[in-house]
């Protein structure tokens, strides 16, 4: 009788621990507070260098900016919505990439003119990524570079 109690309780206990829903991570952090207000303007700044970044890399004129930036923006877009809708399958992703930047080379074609500046401003997004990581790889090595100075200052003050 024994036996058959515990089996019971055992069977209960599995019974509710395999009904309860797996936890899906914490909830993601309200669009009013101040880390979203800080993260918001870290993004619009970054967009800013990313726009003096590309005219000067490109050497855009004032006009050829007029021209390139709405183009290229309407592709940013449509990245977006490439990795968006296509994640699951990736042959597909990247013949659709592949077909948007073919899409953005016609379009750059009257603006830019030459062969070698649509070249660069296809690969503009790559080389900005690379100077970002580089600039966050030197940050964090100061960084590091300040904690162990904190670490020593506190170990000569004790």
């Amino acid at each position: 009788m024994k036996k058959l109690i515990t089996l019971l309780l055992l069977v209960c206990v599995l019974f509710q621990a395999t009904a309860q829903q797996p936890q899906q991570g914490p909830p993601p952090p309200p669009k009013n507070g101040a880390n979203w207000k800080l993260a918001k303007e870290r993004h619009q700044r970054i967009e800013m260098y990313k726009v003096q970044f590309v005219t000067k890399k490109l050497q855009l004129t004032k006009e050829e900016a007029e021209a390139f930036w709405p183009i290229y923006e309407a592709n940013r877009k449509e990245i977006q919505e490439i990795v968006k809708s296509k994640m699951e399958d990736e042959i597909a992703l990247q013949e659709a990439m592949l077909n948007a930047k073919k899409k953005l080379k016609t379009a750059l074609k009257p603006v830019l003119k030459s062969d070698d500046r649509i070249n660069d401003a296809l690969k503009i997004d790559r080389e900005f990524l690379n100077r970002m990581k580089g600039e966050m790889g030197k940050r964090n090595i100061d960084m590091g570079k300040r904690k162990a100075e904190i670490e020593q200052r506190k170990i000569q003050i004790e």
